[in-house]
């Protein structure tokens, strides 16, 4: 017992003496005390990755399992200007490992200067008070505070600087594969290498060792497994099914709500650059086969960023998509929140847009009048015969002026024997004269009428289109082919001769609908004919227009807007005289010719709208009568 006794005090003598050189041999010029506890913990675990429930923040910790020491004893340092390669070397040890520092830790301490002046480098220096804090944890302290980095191969220690750590690939110890559910493995691998693997954090390699297996959509780690412990709890914060959303719309289109949704509720302009990805057209109507259940994308809205050495996903946050076949507008992607607010702002504004039924009358009231004096006289004599109306000086054909003999006689040669067409012979009677008065009044009236019913919604342009198409100019050109002049003419049409009336309704609840208003009424005033090659034909057309454009007309449900005094009036007079004697004073009226011409057009346009009131809008609002 004795002797057992002697044993057990001198390895109690032995251990004291032993801790004594260790603390003696790595102490600091300033002073070094290190005291080991008893403590000792089981070590840090692998985290369990926290997922998202309820949209609720969530935390990960992006740190690899710092355990070079299993055990793990609490340890208290009080450090002053130490050397942190001798520091590192004490915690090697007491963590039982082998240790290797890289020539890369002397240069990162080059600039701190060395003692006596010498140029030699010493590595950098640390300055720490810690107490009871695990050795895991100041070692990571200390890897952090020097800008190094460290890789555990079986049971030895390499220690780098960051930057050079990134020449010696270390860390590629293993080939590992993660498996990638829902979102895209390049964008995953992407968001690894810029924001976990390369910020330079303890227990993780500072490179990037991130890429694809793109036909399993895999993402493929070259790293330790630290490494694939956090890329794989990161992938899994991030790999969900997207949420998928499919909205009815009842009474608007597909196009105009999914258009109001992306430029209103997420502020992303429908083909515009940034954050929208550009709307495929829609497709032309009538065009093409018809593509049931064919969709198209309305807006596709991120809101990637970039912050210094992070950046975000890169994934699409949400796309809205119509289906104009369907009646829907469909989501994917984006939150509960997010898709819950479109669902309400769906709600809100998929009403039912109210309508009118308007009557337009359309006439036209036509009046002409005309008048004209004609004065003829006729003078017969058996040397002359001839005639003056006012206008003109002619010949009788039967009796020409001047005759010789007893006549002569026109034949048709085209017989056999001619036929004998007119014989003309001298005038043998007396002399005589003839005069002959014309007075004549006319009137005409007219009226066109059209009558069209046009069905409006609140807000949507309607139109009434009631023209013609006519010639407006004619181009001709000619060319010489083979020494033959060929004459081409380019016949341009245009289709404004008539009414035509846009108006734009805004229907109120209180029984008034206001609208804006543009008639045009275009008459043809004149065809021009041209000369030459185009002689004959029309080579320009000139219109008579009257327009109007007539804003926020306000009229009651049932009551009569009438539009009158679009009125075109023209009047033209001619005088057509004999020298001489139409200008003498009285008798002059008699050798003279008088025609007057007087038009008048006016357009009346006549409107009553009349409000569609549905069988449940009358239930739900009591005081609304049909």
């Amino acid at each position: 017992m004795i002797i057992k006794n002697i044993q057990k005090s001198l390895q109690k003598v032995l251990s004291l003496a032993v801790l004594t050189a260790f603390l003696t041999l790595y102490s600091a010029p300033a002073g070094m005390c290190i005291t080991a506890v008893s403590q000792i913990e089981t070590g840090v675990g692998v985290q369990k990755p926290v997922l998202r429930e309820n949209n609720q923040p969530t935390s990960l910790k992006l740190e690899g399992d710092i355990s070079i020491s299993k055990a793990n004893p609490k340890v208290s340092l009080s450090l002053r200007d130490s050397d942190v390669k001798q520091v590192l070397r004490m915690f090697a040890d007491k963590a039982g490992l082998n240790i290797i520092f890289h020539s890369s830790v002397d240069a990162a301490g080059s600039g701190s200067g060395g003692s006596g002046g010498s140029s030699t480098p010493s590595g950098p220096k640390v300055t720490m008070d810690l107490v009871n804090v695990p050795l895991n944890d100041a070692f990571k302290m200390v890897m952090q505070v020097a800008n190094l980095t460290y890789f555990l191969d079986n049971n030895t220690i390499i220690i780098a600087d960051a930057t050079a750590a990134l020449k010696l690939d270390l860390a590629k110890q293993e080939l590992m594969a993660i498996g990638v559910n829902y979102i895209d493995a390049g964008s995953m691998a992407n968001f690894l290498n810029k924001n976990i693997f390369s910020i330079n954090k303890p227990g993780l390699s500072n490179a990037q060792i991130a890429v694809t297996n793109p036909g399993t959509n895999e993402i493929l780690i070259f790293g330790t497994k630290n490494d694939f412990l956090m890329a794989k709890k990161v992938i899994e914060q991030f790999d969900k099914k997207p949420l998928e959303e499919t909205f009815i719309v009842n009474h608007t289109t597909p196009r105009e709500m999914a258009t109001l949704i992306c430029n209103t509720l997420l502020k992303v302009p429908v083909g515009a650059g940034g954050a929208a990805a550009p709307a495929a057209a829609p497709p032309a109507a009538g065009g093409g086969d018809l593509a049931l259940g064919a969709g198209t994308m309305a807006c596709q809205y991120n809101n990637n960023v970039s912050a210094n050495n992070l950046a975000s996903l890169g994934t699409n946050n949400l796309t809205v998509s119509y289906f104009p076949q369907k009646g829907t507008v469909m989501t994917v992607g984006g939150s509960a929140q997010q898709l819950e607010l479109i669902k309400e702002f769906i709600a809100k504004n998929d009403k039912k847009q109210p309508q009118a039924y308007l009557e337009v009358s359309i006439i036209e009231l036509n009046e002409s009048g005309s008048r004209s004096f004609d004065n003829n006289w006729q003078m017969w004599s058996n040397f002359f015969t001839g005639g003056f109306d006012g206008k003109s000086t002619s010949t009788n054909q039967l009796y020409p002026q001047f005759i010789q003999g007893n006549g002569y006689t026109s034949l048709d040669p085209s017989t056999y024997p001619p036929t004998i067409l007119q014989q003309y012979v001298p005038y043998t009677a007396p002399m005589m004269m003839t005069y002959t008065m014309n007075y004549l009044i006319q009137n005409g009236k007219g009226r066109v009428l059209a009558n069209p019913r046009i069905l409006i919604t609140n807000g949507q342009q309607s139109s009434i289109n009631l023209v013609s198409d006519y010639i407006s100019k004619v181009d001709a050109t000619t060319t010489t082919t083979m020494a033959v002049p060929i004459t081409t003419y380019n016949y341009n049409i245009a289709s404004d001769d008539g009414i035509q009336i846009t108006l734009t309704p805004y229907i109120s609840p209180d029984g008034y609908v206001t609208l804006n208003i543009k008639p045009s009424y275009a008459t043809i005033a004149e065809k021009v004919t041209g000369s030459g090659i185009t002689a004959g034909m029309t080579v320009a057309t000139l219109l008579n227009r009257r327009d109007l454009d007539l804003k926020n007309i306000r009229i009651k449900d049932g009551e009569t807007l009438t539009i009158g005094g679009l009125i075109n009036e023209s009047e033209q007079k001619n005088v057509s005289k004999i020298p001489v004697l139409g200008d003498l004073p009285g008798v002059g009226i008699f050798f003279r010719n008088t025609d007057s011409t007087k038009t008048r057009q006016e357009l009346v346009i006549m409107i009553t709208p009349k409000i569609i009131k549905d069988s449940e809008d009358v239930v739900s609002t009591p005081n609304m009568t049909l």
